[in-house]
């Protein structure tokens, strides 16, 4: 290699190298929670749990202005990796049937504050007959991660608890969850404020040697922080510009 090709060469690698260091995620930064949340649910142990009750259908983000009713058709029977996106308004938008799509507000770097709006419904049977827990968001109470629910007669309701949470926040400023759920107990420094005095633990009878039972798992993921174009048109250039160098030493050698 001549000495010119060679200095093409290292100059390239050097801005390639500080090239890829764009790509590569930042120092952490604030930035309001993004993704998808999945939720399994276990019906034997949910069953065991709630002393007969079950998860019957799933209905994603499509059914998200529609009124949930025991006779709705077009949900998933299927209770595992069932997808909540996360929702990107910032405020909380009402629909006729008792729907809302709530907001989310939470910044990554503070989860002790906020809520992370989620889309999707369920609808449940029982001794009682039919109930329909929606429009969730999750949010810290006293600490603790709860999966939360929201009509208008009984507002905020605390549905399940997430135990064994690991939360982390990526280079990119994205929150990570996950842990195991549980219903927990009634009402406490731990649960949404509730109205009515009630959480669905103690709405639907959870004995206190079944609070702890683990029912299912979620998982909160981020989005993808996309690069921009011109990022990778720089960087094919640069790719380029490295092939010529390399061709020039080849004719020179």
């Amino acid at each position: 290699m001549n000495i010119n090709s060679f200095k093409l060469a290292a100059a390239g690698v050097l801005a390639f190298t500080a090239f890829t260091g764009l790509l590569a995620p930042a120092t952490a930064s604030a930035a309001l929670v993004t993704g998808n949340a999945t939720i399994s649910i276990d019906n034997a142990a949910f069953s065991t749990a709630t002393g007969g009750w079950t998860v019957d259908n799933f209905f994603d983000a499509s059914f998200n202005t529609t009124a949930i009713t025991g006779s709705l058709a077009g949900g998933s029977s299927s209770t595992t990796n069932m997808l909540f996106p996360v929702n990107t308004n910032a405020a909380t938008v009402s629909y006729p049937g008792n729907r809302t799509l709530q907001a989310t507000t939470m910044d990554s770097g503070n989860t002790a504050a906020g809520q992370i709006g989620l889309s999707g419904a369920l609808t449940m049977t029982g001794a009682l007959g039919d109930l329909f827990p929606y429009d969730f968001k999750l949010a810290k109470f006293g600490g603790v991660w709860n999966l939360v629910t929201f009509d208008t007669s009984f507002q905020n309701t605390t549905f399940l608890q997430l135990a064994n949470a690991v939360e982390s926040v990526d280079g990119s400023g994205q929150l990570s969850l996950s842990g195991d759920l549980i219903f927990g107990g009634g009402m406490s420094p731990t649960t949404a404020s509730s109205i009515f005095g009630l959480t669905w633990s103690s709405f639907l009878g959870v004995q206190i040697a079944n609070q702890n039972l683990v029912v299912g798992h979620l998982s909160l993921t981020p989005a993808a922080v996309p690069v921009p174009a011109a990022a990778w048109m720089f960087g094919s250039g640069l790719l380029g510009l490295l092939g010529v160098s390399r061709g020039k030493s080849k004719a020179a050698a």
